[in-house]
């Protein structure tokens, strides 16, 4: 999900013995919560929502209820008081492995499909998404839509995360596993964004083949996907720590993601900066946060009825700073910083932005 040394998820795996348990009470928002230009009147309030072991991935219900993946294999639901196991999952939590992308169908009201994306315990070179049928608050009829995709056998760049386009296609990102020179060959899946039919077969019109199911190349550890109100597909993109030869820091980005798109790694890094090749390939980054590192996660772009001061612009978390951060809506510029955000963000079905760290999932609303 992050960087190959230290790896944030190995890090953080430490802090999962902190408590969750005391959310009585309010969190009260800090400085950083509210953005620049915001007045203190018409500031959204941000407070811990529910307990939550390391919430890698958020998804919302028609009905209102969040369903939440814990990277240890656990799938939740919550309707505002409740929290309910949802499924269970058989994960690997090795290196950066995990339950690590969920994402609840667009016709979730007639089909009541959930899917879920994770790192194999029974083989930890391959990873699957599956999907249930929610019938009552439980999971049933598992089915395994897309198996045996790569993980590669070290501790790293998995990628994992999972999201409907507005053409009712699956998305999924993967990460290059270490192996840099497959992120430019379309034949292989690791360093892409793949795109399936919501049953896990290929569509037709994908771009290097009606089998193939890459849709995008050239990215290193994809994590964060996000699509805005107008189809755009955005994904958070974490930026090489000494991978050959590169710095061991920052250069994290935010790339726009189109049809046959090309992300430049490993050619280039950052503001294009040449690495191999005679020269870059595909298209910068909308965004690259230089000398800064990051480790930017989970994404989404926030409605005009979102929260004062985010609506309209496209946020992502901050694993390393711990901080939600939002860019202008064309993902080009750093506006502010939000409050505590490290794993994942969604809006909610009440316009209220949702995050999680690794012990909690917080509401910063009205």
């Amino acid at each position: 999900m992050a960087r190959t040394s230290p790896s944030p998820i190995i890090g953080a795996v430490a802090l999962l013995a902190l408590s969750a348990c005391s959310l009585s009470g309010t969190t009260q928002p800090t400085a950083s919560a509210i953005p620049t230009g915001t007045s203190q009147q018409g500031a959204p309030h941000f407070t811990a929502y529910v307990a939550a072991d390391f919430a890698t991935a958020l998804a919302w219900a028609p009905d209102r209820r969040l369903f939440y993946a814990e990277r240890g294999g656990t799938i939740r639901t919550f309707d505002g008081k409740t929290s309910r196991v949802f499924a269970r999952v058989s994960a690997s939590t090795s290196g950066e492995r995990g339950l690590l992308g969920l994402a609840v169908s667009p016709s979730f009201q007639s089909d009541h499909f959930v899917y879920a994306f994770y790192s194999r315990a029974d083989d930890e070179s391959k990873q699957r998404v599956v999907r249930w049928t929610d019938q009552g608050g439980s999971a049933t009829s598992l089915r395994t839509i897309i198996d045996n995709l790569p993980a590669g056998n070290d501790c790293c760049h998995k990628g994992g995360r999972l999201a409907f386009g507005p053409d009712g296609k699956l998305y999924v990102s993967l990460g290059e596993n270490h192996v840099p020179a497959d992120a430019q060959r379309s034949s292989s899946l690791r360093g892409k964004i793949l795109r399936y039919n919501p049953d896990g077969s290929v569509p037709g019109d994908n771009p290097f083949g009606s089998s193939n199911p890459v849709w995008a190349i050239g990215l290193r550890n994809p994590f964060g996907l996000a699509f805005s109100a107008d189809g755009r597909l955005f994904v958070t993109d974490n930026g090489p720590s000494g991978d050959a030869g590169t710095p061991g820091s920052g250069w994290d980005e935010v790339d726009h993601v189109v049809r046959g798109g090309n992300s430049q790694w490993p050619t280039c890094y950052g503001n294009s900066i040449h690495l191999q090749g005679s020269s870059c390939a595909g298209t910068a980054p909308v965004y690259q946060s230089g000398n800064t590192t990051l480790v930017p996660t989970g994404a989404t772009f926030v409605s005009v009825q979102g929260p004062a001061g985010y609506a309209g612009n496209f946020v992502f978390c901050s694993y390393d700073e711990s901080r939600l951060k939002m860019l202008s809506s064309d993902g080009t510029r750093l506006l502010s910083d939000g409050p505590r955000c490290q794993l994942d963000v969604k809006e909610g079905p009440d316009h209220a932005l949702y995050m999680s760290d690794t012990s909690v999932i917080y509401r910063l609303g009205a």
